[in-house]
């Protein structure tokens, strides 16, 4: 299978290309080959690469700088999902698009259903609710994971941050008060690639017209100050970590206070949930280490 993927140099990009199985051929492209906010650009990429799968992993990530960013934030995760959808629907491509839990507004104390109604908060979840939608009405076949919180050896983020924190001997704050389910981007590749392989799965329809929902995150629920405190007790600081609220440590963007995704939809198509979150930090701590 020949897989065009997009975002190629990101986080999930890179575990996407290592956890590949074998015979895909991964044709990996980013911001520095085309821009994909130009439709033109994409249909020239799509039609020259001639992929049997899309995956995009390419997006606008700071949640903050969205905020004042707005236009680029809808370029690249809203108007470019319509564009890469209009390229795969005319050579009849399917397309893999990852989405995130902040489409939700956090009201609920319910797992979050594929089917709820959506209420972003800020300016990030609704450029990617945006990106759903353009991509839906594309009509071409895709299906769009959402996921949440994720971490990954790759990239920057917040279990990076607290251990880099925690070793450096810095005294630290975290909020306890906003819930979801943090997700190690090897465990969101080996379940994207799995899913192609599953008869009953939603993947198994990418070759009907039409979008499909998936939420895939680890498993198991925690606070921001849940995931600090492992890493704090793993680098054996947990002395130096302090709890605190939202309304104490005040960011340009809202976040949802609890956005927990339900993964059942998942977890029945392939039969068992991802890893717990905490025991995919331990692994990724132990990656992180090895490779210091």
């Amino acid at each position: 299978m020949r897989v065009l993927l997009l975002g190629a140099n990101g986080m999930l990009a890179r575990d996407l290309i290592r956890e590949a199985p074998g015979g895909h051929d991964i044709v990996g492209r980013d911001i520095d080959d085309f821009d994909i906010t130009d439709p033109d650009a994409v249909d020239d990429a799509v039609r020259e690469i001639r992929p049997d799968l899309i995956v995009n992993a390419a997006a606008y990530t700071n949640v903050d700088g969205a905020e004042s960013e707005s236009d680029v934030a809808f370029a690249v995760n809203g108007d470019a999902l319509g564009f890469i959808g209009n390229a795969a629907k005319a050579l009849g491509v399917p397309v893999i698009h990852y989405s995130t839990d902040y489409v939700f507004d956090g009201s609920s104390r319910e797992p979050y259903g594929e089917d709820e109604s959506t209420s972003p908060m800020g300016v990030y979840g609704a450029s990617k609710l945006q990106g759903e939608q353009r991509l839906a009405e594309s009509g071409a076949a895709s299906l769009i994971i959402r996921t949440q919180w994720l971490f990954g050896i790759a990239g920057p983020s917040f279990p990076r941050t607290m251990w880099k924190r925690a070793t450096s001997g810095e005294a630290t704050r975290v909020v306890d008060d906003q819930t979801g389910r943090p997700t190690y981007t090897v465990d969101l590749a080996r379940a994207t690639w799995g899913g192609l392989g599953q008869p009953e799965a939603a993947w198994s329809n990418l070759g009907q017209p039409g979008a499909e929902i998936v939420h895939i995150a680890n498993g198991g629920t925690a606070t921001w100050y849940d995931v600090a405190k492992r890493v704090f007790e793993a680098a054996g600081r947990p002395e130096l970590l302090e709890p605190c609220s939202s309304a104490e440590y005040p960011t340009p963007a809202r976040r949802p206070a609890w956005s927990v995704l339900g993964t059942e939809k998942y977890e029945e198509i392939v039969g068992e949930p991802l890893p717990a979150w905490e025991h995919a930090i331990d692994r990724f701590l132990v990656e992180l280490q090895d490779g210091a």
